[in-house]
């Protein structure tokens, strides 16, 4: 079954906004992310960035040329300005003029919702698998990790580069992924094709920031790992029950 962006967004005119239960939804049964921020009645809960990325091209279209930058964390029934059309460099804002993001296009667009909604599920889908598929052995090889008590890494900026637009068996793969190291900070940068079949139409990056690194601890991070396949097997076994 097709994704169906809008049901986990709000909409009102040239607003839109998210509830926990719709963020909370789309980061585990749609992106699988089960970081504890995501979890309704969490303290520091916020919306996913790839959810509000989500909305944005499911409103607007695909870009041959985008990049998104984010700048702050967006709060559950928090409403966001959105502009009629987008312009080469557009921040976005919340109700209160806080800005939350810039996002850039140019080139050719389009808003077939296929091709749309076949992208954006395969982004969300492999940016889910960011932790602990790949940003583990990235920690790994530099011998550093997060802070077990308080996992902190933040979506910082991502970026698409589309040959054409146009595709009905997209994928998304890991081209390559490097962590660097600077004292307690880190900075993750993802790269990935996106093809239609075999054939490769695109490629694009997602950069995090990583801080309160510390030494890498084997047995820590297996902790961390298996704390993480908990909360997943959790809502799995929820989400079996009430289907």
């Amino acid at each position: 079954m097709a994704l169906d962006i809008a049901k986990y967004v709000t909409q009102d005119g040239q607003k839109m906004s998210f509830s926990q239960l719709q963020a909370n939804h789309f980061a585990k049964g749609v992106a699988g992310d089960f970081n504890p921020i995501h979890d309704i009645g969490a303290k520091r809960f916020c919306v996913p960035g790839d959810l509000l990325f989500a909305a944005l091209l499911n409103r607007y279209g695909v870009y041959t040329q985008l990049h998104v930058d984010l700048m702050a964390l967006l709060n559950a029934d928090v409403s966001v300005q959105l502009p009629e059309r987008l312009d080469a460099s557009q921040d976005i804002l919340d109700e209160s003029d806080k800005h939350l993001l810039t996002i850039s296009v140019s080139g050719d667009s389009t808003s077939e919702p296929g091709f749309v909604t076949s992208l954006v599920e395969q982004y969300v889908k492999f940016s889910g698998k960011t932790f602990p598929d790949i940003l583990v052995e990235l920690m790994r090889d530099k011998q550093v990790m997060i802070n077990p008590a308080r996992p902190l890494v933040i979506y910082k900026d991502m970026s698409l580069q589309l040959d054409r637009l146009s595709g009905d068996n997209l994928s998304l793969e890991l081209d390559n992924a490097t962590l660097d190291v600077d004292g307690k900070k880190g900075k993750a940068c993802l790269r990935f094709i996106i093809k239609d079949g075999n054939s490769v139409i695109g490629r694009g990056e997602k950069n995090m920031l990583l801080s309160g690194l510390r030494e890498f601890d084997e047995q820590a991070m297996s902790d961390i790992v298996a704390q993480y396949t908990q909360w997943k097997q959790a809502y799995q076994a929820i989400d079996l029950s009430s289907a």
